[in-house]
């Protein structure tokens, strides 16, 4: 399995961003791009969900625009998944800090298996109002936040976009971009944050290969590239969130023994699944587990997952041990367990412990 590099992944670029514009950071800076930012005054990172170093190299030539400005790659968190991996990147931070796990995350104290970033019962699918449950309890100042905080008026801003449609949208993703470097244009300093959901929804629909995702990754290429040029001014980073791999389904209901040993259904993701137990049944878990799924995943004991720090370094904070189970099941092949995580199975996927999910290429322009 591959392991996060805690000197090396999106939480140290967001720390390294941090650094550089004079915010005393939480964890290491990368070298490599504290140099290459020093001196520039107005920094976008465009974050394109899914776009991880293998899916770069499936869709575009290595002579490409944007394979021809790779300036370094990094990794992303354990699970490699946009819940744990843009909440990282958002507070420079590791998901064992910050609670933020996967797609599914368990709330003992109502008893409920939520999805976080929907706020929605995944049981009922009732939704949980305008508040996101995680606020509530996992909210921290993002890197947009401290950076205005120390410059004391608003230099620093983010964007949300989506993809409209099955096919790439041109309009929308433009008026995206634009909006971005309008921002960089407000002020002698800025720090912009634009998050875009594609190829990530492209990659789950159509699989890893399919030529959907070489149009819609060839366009925001081309979009991209057409701002560059016009805004040499402007320190540009183009980042992804994980990769995807290319899967196949495995269902716990075909073998009833075991999964009449858990408590509840899975959290957190088809690729990285967090299991709670029942009572005195934590061998009898482990031989079946083992017996029908051992060569597909990781299994690792709550204590293995504390003591080698998998979800970040340093000790895991109270709230991010609220989340965890007994057991943690890291995906190492092409597989995903069931379907009581994912509401319909996906051609792509993520958040296990490949490289594909894993290493994440950064983009430089204009540095």
């Amino acid at each position: 399995m591959v392991k996060v590099d805690y000197k090396n992944s999106i939480v140290n670029l967001s720390n390294s961003l941090l650094n550089h514009f004079g915010v005393t950071p939480f964890h290491n800076s990368i070298p490599t791009i504290d140099k290459l930012l020093n001196g520039k005054k107005k920094v976008i990172v465009f974050l394109f969900d899914g776009m991880g170093k293998a899916i770069l190299e499936k869709h575009l030539d290595k002579d490409s625009y944007f394979r021809s400005h790779i300036i370094h790659t990094m990794s992303a968190t354990l699970p490699p998944t946009t819940v744990a991996s843009t909440n990282a990147f958002l507070s420079a931070r590791f998901p064992s800090e910050t609670g933020w796990f996967g797609w599914v995350q368990y709330f003992k104290d109502i008893d409920r298996n939520i999805k976080v970033f929907r706020n929605t019962d995944k049981d009922t699918g009732e939704y949980l109002g305008d508040e996101n449950i995680m606020n509530k309890v996992a909210s921290y100042d993002n890197i947009i936040t401290l950076i205005n905080n120390k410059y004391k008026k608003n230099i620093a801003k983010q964007y949300m976009g989506y993809s409209v449609g099955k096919t790439p949208n041109v309009r929308f993703l433009n008026r995206f971009v634009k909006s971005a470097f309008d921002h960089a244009k407000s002020k002698e300093e800025t720090f912009t944050y634009a998050y875009w959901t594609d190829p990530d929804g492209k990659l789950h629909e159509n699989g890893t290969t399919s030529k959907v995702v070489t149009s819609n990754i060839k366009r925001i290429q081309k979009i991209i590239r057409s701002y560059a040029s016009r805004n040499k001014d402007v320190a540009i980073l183009v980042i992804a969130d994980h990769g995807q791999v290319d899967v196949t389904y495995l269902h716990m209901c075909d073998h009833p023994d075991f999964y009449n040993t858990l408590k509840r259904t899975p959290s957190f993701e088809a690729r990285c699944l967090n299991f709670y137990v029942k009572e005195n049944k934590d061998k009898e878990f482990e031989e079946l587990f083992n017996k029908y799924y051992g060569k597909y995943f990781e299994l690792h004991s709550r204590k293995e997952v504390l003591e080698n720090h998998l979800f970040g370094e340093g000790e895991m904070s109270p709230l991010a041990r609220s989340f965890l189970g007994d057991y943690i099941a890291i995906a190492i092949d092409k597989y995903s367990l069931n379907r009581f995580i994912d509401d319909e199975p996906l051609k792509g996927h993520h958040a296990g412990g490949t490289p594909d999910e894993f290493l994440i290429d950064i983009i430089g322009l204009n540095l």
